[in-house]
């Protein structure tokens, strides 16, 4: 759990080039901008580092549970699970455009169905190709099976509550405030507490919502239209 706070503080004082949006519109960033170039790399390196803490970290809190923290971690599901987070989404982006006339709210909004629609195509299709073991089937944090099929129990990586809920937070903790991404922060480490997922599932999970979310709020050369994926130049 230090090593998931952590990272979400690292999150909120991430520096230069992704400063939050507090403007109307938001800046126009290549697409080879030097933040990605050295965030892509560094989640990748600490999604690889983490696998070598995922037995003793779930060890640890499989002999430290307490009920309080795991209804806590019960509560933060819900601000990665689809069935709610996504209609919850799409109204607000409806209120935003429709209701509000927010053009900011209505911007964030709709970088962030974009970058939720993204992440869970490749959250899908890693979790089908990897077939990761979750912790509680007790095969340790090594054991994989390609191509699970909808056996879920081997669908841990990467964690799908963590991505989408950094895919969905993302644009609003850029254009608002980065203390948001605590919300994403937290679904992580309840997955982890609740023996569901291993660090390294929530830490590829969280860093391809991340990723995402960060592409769609700084480059408005890359959107997903209804007809397909769209790049200006």
């Amino acid at each position: 759990m230090r090593v998931l706070l952590i990272f979400s503080v690292l999150l909120i004082t991430f520096p230069g080039h992704l400063d939050a949006a507090g403007r109307d519109s938001v800046p126009d960033y290549p697409v080879n901008s030097p933040a990605l170039k050295h965030l892509i790399p560094g989640v990748a390196g600490l999604a690889a580092a983490s696998f070598l803490i995922d037995e003793p970290l779930v060890s640890f809190f499989r002999v430290n549970q307490t009920s309080f923290f795991k209804a806590a971690a019960g509560y933060t599901d819900m601000a990665g699970e689809k069935t709610i987070v996504i209609p919850a989404l799409i109204l607000t982006y409806g209120t935003a455009r429709l209701l509000f006339r927010d053009e900011r709210l209505q911007s964030a909004s709709l970088n962030s169905i974009q970058s939720v629609i993204v992440t869970a195509i490749a959250t899908e299709g890693i979790k089908h190709l990897a077939g990761r073991a979750r912790p509680f089937t007790n095969q340790g944090a090594y054991a994989f099976h390609p191509l699970p099929g909808g056996i879920d129990r081997f669908k841990s990586l990467p964690s799908g509550h963590a991505s989408l809920a950094f895919a969905l937070f993302t644009p609003f903790a850029e254009t608002y405030s980065r203390w948001i991404y605590l919300v994403p922060a937290s679904v992580a480490m309840g997955r982890v507490y609740q023996d569901k997922h291993w660090v390294s599932d929530v830490f590829a999970g969280g860093g391809i919502g991340l990723i995402s979310g960060i592409l769609f709020t700084y480059h408005e050369n890359i959107q997903i239209i209804p007809n397909g994926l769209r790049i200006y130049f």
